[in-house]
């Protein structure tokens, strides 16, 4: 179908997966300027699509609300979520997730052309069986924002790639961030490095005391401040980082989605294991040193230019695991400080000593 007048893009979660889609969207809307653009995404995250010009509709899901809470009212919400998909007469779905679920939604839409990954390229290879339109199998070497933009080519034929990750912010929540900076004069005073050490799974953390080991480098020889920055249930963790730091540091304040997009746009450069913030940061323009041991940087490290990626290739790498399966942590663990350090140090951005306040 080379006109569609209706699109559904299914991706729900997580946060850095989210941003890597909205490349998707921008490229639908300059080939296909007319066509109306929908959006379900999982209902925490559905902020990160604020005020996104190529987005016509936002459709939210619960499902973590629903499975902590099965009962009438659920399925009375399921079914009333399936009413509005199957009401839009979508001409096609856009399965980016590869799933059972996301796969289960695009059949329950009853939308006539149903487009995903190639069976091989599925995270659950059952989840094929609901798409009627396959991509090409995408061998590795390739990131997942070009595998998503290879799906859509697949569904509309030829497209111009629009490889834009807009990210806005309502101005009482960018002046909100402002005025923490506002309090903060010294730390203002030089180029702030942010340190994010959270991470989705255990298997994809860097040691915090490595962390602040690396911070007090940074501070004490490359004259940076530090800010250490921390998502829902992470604040332990910049705390022992600071607890274990000699040199003066930050903590960042608690933030929202769109709060924290307002305080990484203010960065330098941000230091992160594989997470959301990485992904936000990347999307923003903002030069990043990441940290990677069991997912693969070439398909899911920061996107674009001005990134540094550490890891280790070992005969484990890149397992995917969100537990180590050999109890060890090798691959992260084998991750010096001071290979980390050298990748800040070597980045353009910090040579150059320029303060992006």
């Amino acid at each position: 179908m080379m006109n569609p007048h209706k699109i559904l893009i299914l991706k729900f979660s997580a946060l850095g997966d989210v941003v890597h889609t909205l490349p998707v969207a921008a490229t639908i809307r300059k080939s296909l300027p007319d066509c109306y653009i929908a959006w379900m995404v999982e209902e925490r995250f559905q902020d990160i699509l604020h005020g996104n010009p190529d987005i016509d509709e936002i459709i939210p899901l619960r499902t973590k609300i629903w499975r902590k809470n099965w009962n009438g009212r659920s399925l009375g919400e399921i079914l009333d979520t399936i009413k509005i998909l199957r009401r839009h007469n979508f001409d096609i779905v856009l399965d980016l997730h590869g799933l059972i679920k996301s796969g289960l939604i695009a059949r329950l839409s009853g939308s006539p052309t149903r487009v995903g990954f190639h069976r091989n390229n599925c995270k659950e290879k059952f989840s094929a069986f609901f798409t009627n339109c396959k991509a090409p199998y995408m061998a590795g070497g390739l990131h997942i924002v070009d595998m998503y933009l290879t799906i859509l080519q697949t569904a509309i034929g030829k497209i111009e790639e629009e490889k834009n990750f807009p990210l806005t912010v309502p101005e009482e929540m960018d002046k909100k961030v402002a005025g923490f900076f506002d309090q903060h004069p010294e730390l203002t005073a030089r180029p702030i490095i942010a340190i994010n050490p959270g991470a989705g799974f255990e298997s994809k953390q860097w040691e915090l005391v490595r962390f602040a080991e690396l911070a007090d480098r940074i501070a004490g020889e490359l004259g940076c401040s530090i800010l250490l920055t921390w998502g829902p249930g992470e604040e332990f963790k910049v705390e022992q980082i600071s607890a274990h730091m000699r040199q003066k540091n930050w903590i960042a304040p608690p933030t929202s989605i769109l709060e924290s997009i307002a305080l990484y746009k203010r960065m330098a450069l941000l230091v992160s294991c594989d997470s959301g913030p990485l992904h936000l940061g990347a999307a923003l323009g903002i030069p990043t040193v990441s940290i990677f041991g069991p997912t693969d940087p070439v398909r899911n490290g920061a996107y674009g230019v001005n990134h540094e990626t550490v890891y280790k290739m070992l005969p484990c790498s890149f397992c995917w695991k969100k537990t180590c399966p050999l109890g060890t942590k090798e691959c992260m663990n084998q991750v010096t400080v001071d290979e980390v350090f050298q990748a800040v140090k070597n980045h353009q951005q910090i040579k150059k000593n320029i303060p992006i306040l």
